[in-house]
């Protein structure tokens, strides 16, 4: 039986600015994108009562003559809009797989939606260089569309695979800085602050990180 651990960590700032320079340039990795075929369930996320949120109010409607209303949400949440975030804790770590989460919030001012599987890869260095491959995904479990309100965020588990449990020749094991994790759909990505090690070559039949749709914790 697996267990599972809460990432410790926050997200840094300074590394993160740095860090995100480095996904502009020729990364590795694509983006999250979202899924197709059947339809997906759908939920709605709120802030939890009493919780504060860090996104400042909407604009109030304008009074021109003649302007369009203000439609509350328009559609898929951007980059720009999110923030990211470890936990909630799911338990504890074991000897050589780990589930562990990060959640994605909405910082803006508006309702928008999420919808399939993120992009998620190890990063190191101050440029951000990817190590070993992108997060598989993990098509045994459906994605839902989710819809999230200013200051509400969407959980998701990330599975990772110790190094240890690879042959240390093959594996080239590396201290690395952090996670990169593009929104689906997104070509922007955000940091996640994570120091640990992995491989940074390619084990046979090696899947590091697997990672769910977005909102799912199963």
């Amino acid at each position: 039986m697996r267990t599972r651990v809460l990432i410790t960590t926050a997200v840094a700032a300074s590394a993160g600015m740095a860090l995100l320079a480095g996904c502009t340039g020729g990364g590795q990795e694509t983006s999250g994108a979202a899924a197709t075929g059947s339809s997906p369930s759908v939920r709605t996320i709120s802030p939890a009562p009493g919780s504060s949120s860090t996104a400042p109010p909407p604009p109030p409607p304008s009074t021109s003559p003649g302007a369009p209303a203000t439609n509350a949400s328009s559609g898929t949440c951007t980059s720009a809009e999110l923030g990211v975030t470890a936990g909630p804790s799911q338990g504890q770590s074991g000897m050589q797989k780990s589930d562990a989460t990060f959640t994605l919030t909405n910082k803006g001012t508006r309702s928008c939606t999420l919808e399939g599987f993120p992009g998620v890869s190890f990063v190191t260095g101050d440029n951000g260089t990817q190590v070993g491959a992108p997060a598989r995904r993990n098509d045994a479990v459906a994605p839902q569309l989710v819809t999230l309100a200013p200051g509400a965020g969407a959980a998701t588990v990330l599975l990772i695979t110790a190094p240890e449990a690879y042959d240390p020749a093959e594996c080239k094991a590396v201290d690395v800085r952090g996670l990169r994790i593009y929104p689906p759909g997104e070509t922007a990505a955000l940091f996640l602050d994570m120091q640990t090690h992995t491989c940074s070559g390619e084990p046979q039949g090696s899947t590091l990180l697997s990672v769910n749709p977005v909102g799912v914790l199963q």
